[in-house]
């Protein structure tokens, strides 16, 4: 078949300029306009350069993403289908991932028999909702092979333990082993720390002190904790934001490692929290590289072994597991980590929420398996 490609491609929009546009859309009527204005320019390219919309997936807003999906999908049908350059963009795990999730749709929705092939191996890739359709492949075969093939099926479902991140199907399948008379804790399984000290509420009063220091906080960069003990070793108590607050000892009992603050913290608002655990390695040659995964509805912060290594300030917008991952380090012998978790003023039923759930793991994910002290 012979393409014509409408005059109107050869004049190339400034790329950089309209993409950058669409990244910063927030809604507003002027950036939307902006956006409006860069999209038109946009929608003329080749289809060839449908991979330079999906480099545009860097840096953008969640809004400019849902606009660039759409351009994307325009832009593939400028020309012949460029499969083999969406082939080379969703085979690159260093890619945006929601950017690669857009060229799997396109490429499956061309040929949908591209999708074993490119499911292949995604159990493990970092696109979650690329994951998701990998793991409910999984489901679906382990639960066929249980009533032949028990052994094997829950070789399936422990790959699914090892590799899923959506609760629904982490817990489907926990029910599925147990079903084949394997019982799991979930939690234990993932790695997640649910022994904690806690310390608040301190002051967050219109959401101004995500990088306020507070004492305990200045206490564990200069001495490797924020607990201050009495002559009995019992930790004392430090100035909150309305009254004098202790610390506390919490252990979460959710089956996925949610550790919820409402409860012991009385449901404060505008509020900051710190949680500390001194913890050991368990099996494993230290030092090692690892990586802290938080899942954190509200603003949060981490700091292993007194180094800040992750930092969030978004309220509010959703949850899941591994939510925020970064790079530490783990030493020899005992090792600490620090969590500031904040609070908003928001009354909205939604905006209640005040929780995280935190696990180590090594680079490719797999859970470090932890004792806390």
């Amino acid at each position: 078949m012979m393409w014509f490609i409408p005059a109107a491609f050869s004049a190339q929009p400034d790329l950089e300029q309209s993409l950058q546009a669409i990244a910063k859309t927030d809604g507003s009527v002027a950036l939307d306009q902006d956006a409006s204005a860069a999209a038109h320019q946009l929608q003329s390219l080749p289809s060839s350069q449908v991979t330079d919309v999906l480099e545009g997936f860097d840096n953008a807003s969640k809004r400019g993403k849902n606009w660039l999906r759409a351009i994307a999908a325009d832009v593939s049908d400028n020309g012949p289908f460029p499969k083999d350059a969406l082939l080379g963009f969703f085979a690159d795990r260093s890619k945006n991932a929601d950017a690669r999730y857009v060229a799997y749709q396109l490429l499956t929705q061309h040929d949908q028999g591209l999708t074993s092939e490119l499911l292949a191996d995604a159990e493990t890739d970092p696109s979650l909702p690329i994951r998701y359709l990998k793991i409910e492949s999984l489901i679906q075969a382990g639960a066929e092979l249980m009533s032949t093939q028990p052994d094997q099926a829950k070789q399936v479902f422990r790959q699914v333990i090892a590799h899923g991140r959506s609760p629904k199907q982490l817990e489907k399948t926990a029910k599925l082993l147990a079903d084949l008379d394997v019982n799991i804790d979930l939690a234990e399984e993932l790695g997640m720390m649910r022994r904690w000290w806690l310390i608040g509420p301190f002051d967050n009063t219109d959401s101004e002190h995500f990088d306020t220091a507070y004492v305990p906080e200045n206490r564990y960069l200069e001495s490797g904790s924020p607990i201050a003990r009495d002559a009995a070793g019992e930790p004392k108590p430090e100035t909150g934001k309305k009254r004098t607050v202790t610390w506390q000892q919490i252990e979460s009992d959710d089956n996925l490692g949610m550790v919820d603050l409402n409860g012991p913290l009385s449901n404060e608002k505008d509020a900051a929290a710190y949680l500390f655990a001194t913890f050991t390695v368990d099996g494993e040659a230290t030092p090692m590289p690892a990586q802290i995964r938080i899942g954190c509805i509200t603003a949060n912060k981490v700091w292993i072994n007194g180094k800040l290594v992750s930092s969030n300030e978004v309220y509010h917008s959703g949850t899941r597991i591994d939510q925020y991952v970064e790079d530490c380090e783990l030493v020899d012998g005992e090792n600490t980590v620090m969590i500031k978790v904040m609070q908003n003023a928001q009354t909205e039923p939604w905006a209640q929420d005040w929780q995280f759930q935190f696990r180590l793991t090594r680079p490719d994910g797999s859970a470090i398996k932890t004792n806390v002290l």
